[in-house]
């Protein structure tokens, strides 16, 4: 049974973790904790649109505070083959990559705990059910975190601390168009959950 109440634990652990640095993409560029799950998904008429690639609670591991000041980050957005897709990036930012990859130093500032990175206009022909995925930069060489995504910290010297994306997985979707996306939070506890039926 102490072996089960740790794993539990653990886990639970885990996923609270996850909460800081989440990459995510929304049809509102300042998602809140209550519609966040809905805000993941494009459920509008055909046609051109825009998204936004949103970092919630940014959290510099190093001085263990949170980020005030953006000053870079670093993934690739996988979206769709079959729809249109130009990416702007705040207007502070330089891409040192070529889109869909991001390598990007910045100066975003973050308000509510929360700062829009990218805004996508987006170009939709059909309703065909399309995910998007938050992943690690294409080029292992590049990669500042092997594996692994990570933001910056303007105030810190532009200290690296590593994010993930808001599904908690570079494997989960974090936006789908005509099809609405799970939230990690609530996958997680209903895995929980299950261990005890």
């Amino acid at each position: 049974m102490k072996k089960l109440l740790f794993i539990l634990a653990a886990m639970l652990i885990a996923t609270t973790a996850l909460a800081q640095n989440e990459v995510g993409i929304y049809v509102v560029d300042d998602p809140s904790d209550t519609t966040a799950e809905e805000d993941a998904c494009y459920m509008g008429p055909v046609g051109e649109f825009e998204i936004y690639c949103v970092l919630t609670d940014p959290f510099n591991e190093n001085t263990n505070s949170s980020i005030t000041q953006l000053g870079g980050f670093e993934f690739r957005v996988e979206w769709p083959a079959d729809i249109f897709v130009t990416p702007v990036i705040d207007v502070s930012a330089t891409n040192f990559q070529t889109p869909p990859d991001f390598l990007c130093g910045a100066d975003i500032r973050v308000q509510r705990g929360m700062c829009t990175m990218i805004t996508f206009t987006v170009a939709a022909m059909t309703m065909d059910p399309a995910l998007w995925y938050i992943t690690p930069i294409s080029d292992p060489e590049v990669q500042t975190i092997p594996g692994g995504i990570c933001v910056t910290d303007a105030n810190d010297s532009f200290s690296i601390s590593e994010a993930m994306p808001v599904s908690g997985s570079f494997t989960r979707p974090v936006f789908g168009m005509w099809f609405c996306v799970v939230d990690n939070e609530d996958v997680s506890f209903g895995d929980v959950k299950s261990l005890f039926r």
